[in-house]
């Protein structure tokens, strides 16, 4: 009988020992997806101040076509005019 609980015991620690290595594995993986998650959230605010920047810039040249536009329409309306002076 006390074979068999030193069997039972020795069993059971075997396994124990299994599941101690798994979770110093899994203790393992977990330091390395934080590692990771880290890695990507800071890449990912670089990413959203690279955006915002272009954000700007898509701006500033929108505002700059609009200028480049009405000028375009300015000088459309004095070549008209100097057509039609010259023609007289």
């Amino acid at each position: 009988m006390d074979k068999q609980i030193l069997e039972i015991l020795q069993r059971m620690e075997n396994k124990l020992n299994g599941i101690e290595i798994k979770i110093n594995g899994m203790e393992s993986d977990i330091k390395g997806l934080k590692e990771s998650q880290e890695r990507i959230e800071r890449k990912l605010e670089s990413v959203h101040e690279q955006v915002e920047r272009t954000a700007e810039d898509v701006t500033g040249i929108k505002k700059n076509l609009t200028n480049i536009e009405m000028i375009t329409a300015r000088n459309w309306e004095d070549l008209v005019a100097l057509k039609a002076v010259s023609r007289l």
